[in-house]
């Protein structure tokens, strides 16, 4: 098989040694045999990764691939054979250097074997036991809350599907393979599955869009004995047909009254978030007059704001001939410089 080295590993031929390095283990480490069982696929390319690096990291196979060109290299090169093939299981390969890395370390003077059962491990000293306990990784969920649970505070239960510590090697990521170890088949390294879990949570009152609530110990799960990382709530709220917020613990909302009610005066019921309250109305109140219900806006630990209600005064859509005469009467007792086609 002819390959590009410098293709395979996604580098060029100005890459330095440590550049190689590790595209190599990024590479090895998505298409690891034991990483894929059964995927053929996935065997085929990590060989051609382990032969283009075999090349590379060689500075003698490099230098004669760089003169002789692809085709020369494999017809002509080291001494008219043309390139080996490394066979993988040759212990002079530096499986351990690379996969101590790979597989989070404590791998030492150890080699790679190829066995009926796909790649294993042997004389790793301790592979995996070496690694320090680490805490779990944070996660996020968005979550999407009503407008007035958000001002009130709520109680929620969900169902997520969360990262759990895999059954199969304890949260390790390697199992027992014979005399070694090998990548845990089930959660593939990971040292962890995903599985369905109910998770309560409480929301605070007065909790603002865009904002986070952390939950403890409900994230990814730690490695090897370590604790899980969190859980992040982000809250989405969702917009209420009646009220807004003003950015921070005052509510607002608009009250649609009649032209006779803002002209006599009177009372309406406007809803709250605890519930209906009676808003007074005096008499000549204008479009766009704003009233104040104090306590009736966001209450958390820090302060109840208010809710601020403005008026929106609403006329009647057509008038009667009796009616017109009735309203020209009023202008003439209730005259409006607005009404003077002399002012501006």
């Amino acid at each position: 098989m002819n390959l590009d080295p410098y293709k395979a590993l996604g580098v060029d031929k100005k890459a330095s040694a440590e550049d190689i390095k590790k595209a190599y283990r990024k590479l090895a480490r998505k298409y690891h045999p034991d990483v894929n069982p059964g995927d053929k696929g996935a065997e085929e390319k990590f060989k051609e990764l382990s032969m283009a690096y075999d090349i590379l990291s060689d500075p003698g196979k490099k230098s004669e691939y760089d003169n002789l060109g692809q085709e020369a290299f494999y017809e002509r090169g080291f001494g008219g054979a043309g390139y080996k093939q490394p066979d993988f299981d040759m212990s002079s390969f530096p499986w351990a250097d690379l996969f101590g890395d790979l597989f989070g370390g404590g791998a030492k003077g150890g080699r790679a074997t190829r066995g009926s059962g796909g790649f294993s491990f042997d004389g790793l000293g301790g592979f995996g036991r070496e690694r320090a306990a680490a805490k779990g990784a944070n996660r996020e969920h968005s979550l999407s809350v009503d407008f007035r649970d958000a001002v009130k505070g709520h109680d929620i239960t969900m169902e997520l599907e969360v990262p759990e510590s895999c059954a199969r090697c304890g949260g390790q990521g390697h199992v027992s393979n014979g005399g070694g170890l090998r990548v845990c088949p089930a959660c593939r390294g990971q040292g962890s599955t995903m599985g369905r879990q109910t998770i309560k949570a409480h929301i605070p009152a007065g909790v603002k869009d865009g904002q986070k609530i952390r939950l403890r110990n409900k994230g990814y799960p730690g490695q090897n004995g370590g604790p899980p990382g969190d859980l992040n709530l982000l809250v989405r709220i969702r917009p209420d047909a009646v009220m807004s917020r003003d950015g921070d613990d005052n509510l607002l909302m608009e009250r649609k009254i009649s032209l006779y009610l803002a002209l006599l005066g009177g009372s309406v019921e406007v809803p709250t978030i605890s519930g209906k309250a009676s808003l007074k109305i005096p008499a000549g109140t204008q479009n766009g007059a704003r009233f104040r219900l104090k306590g009736k806006g966001v209450s958390t630990d820090r302060r109840t704001g208010d809710l601020y209600v403005t008026i929106k005064v609403v006329l009647p859509p057509k008038l009667s001939d009796e009616a017109s005469r009735l309203v020209q009467r009023l202008q003439e007792l209730a005259p409006l410089p607005q009404d003077d086609p002399g002012q501006g």
